[in-house]
């Protein structure tokens, strides 16, 4: 069904839909310096994360890394040395955006909709990782679960962002790649597409889409509902 009125807004999730983790430039970073694999680490800053408590502002972070990077020396064992090249780790150096973000961000702007970004990212400086992806100056906000103290699906982290553009759900395209977080945008309202960059081809009747550079069709002859 082709909507009668235009869309106003579009919001994004970040992972996944707007950028990726590369993790080639983790390896060389951190291989040299653990036993243990990059994944491995992910697996124990979350753990990390929900025992502590995930930053809720900017100046939390740097508290919250340092206590990290000790707390992993002492597990591992690591030499002095290596914990403090540790600590000169930045997480934005191993994010890059994929090719059809900034196009896609750009495309919106063009038609006049304002951007979004609504993550569940942990860390408060979502801002910090649009700027480094050279994505920011095309968003005009960005919530990560951290900064509004709630997570998708959770209808109030919709409302959240909605009230900030002053939209309505209906006023909205909507992107993730989680299922859940899109069938909760759905059940709001929301023309919300699940973007799954392994699959082949776009299944718009579903509202899978496999990458951006199809919105500006779907901004122009967008469609308001899909089966469940």
């Amino acid at each position: 069904m082709q909507r009668k009125e235009p869309f106003r807004a579009a919001i994004f999730d970040r992972n996944n839909v707007l950028i990726e983790y590369d993790f080639d430039v983790a390896q060389a970073f951190f291989g040299p310096l653990l036993p243990i694999s990059i994944f491995e680490l992910g697996d124990r800053w979350q753990t990390w994360g929900e025992t502590v408590g995930f930053p809720a502002t900017p100046a939390d972070e740097t508290p919250f890394w340092q206590g990290f990077w000790q707390h992993l020396g002492d597990e591992l064992a690591l030499s002095a040395s290596v914990v403090a090249k540790l600590h000169t780790f930045e997480y934005v150096s191993v994010l890059r955006p994929f090719p059809d973000a900034r196009p896609a961000l750009q495309a919106a702007k063009d038609r006049g909709l304002q951007v979004g970004v609504l993550s569940n990212f942990p860390l408060a400086t979502i801002e910090t990782s649009l700027a480094a992806t050279n994505l920011l100056d095309l968003v005009d906000i960005a919530f990560s679960s951290t900064n509004i103290g709630v997570a998708k699906p959770n209808p109030a982290a919709y409302q959240h962002i909605m009230q900030a553009l002053d939209i309505a759900p209906t006023d909205a395209l909507f992107f993730d790649d989680t299922r859940i977080h899109i069938d909760g945008a759905r059940q709001l309202g929301f023309t919300a597409y699940l973007i799954d960059r392994r699959q082949a081809d776009h299944d718009l009747k579903t509202g899978i889409i496999n990458n951006l550079e199809i919105l500006p069709t779907l901004i122009d002859k967008g469609t308001t509902n899909f089966p469940d």
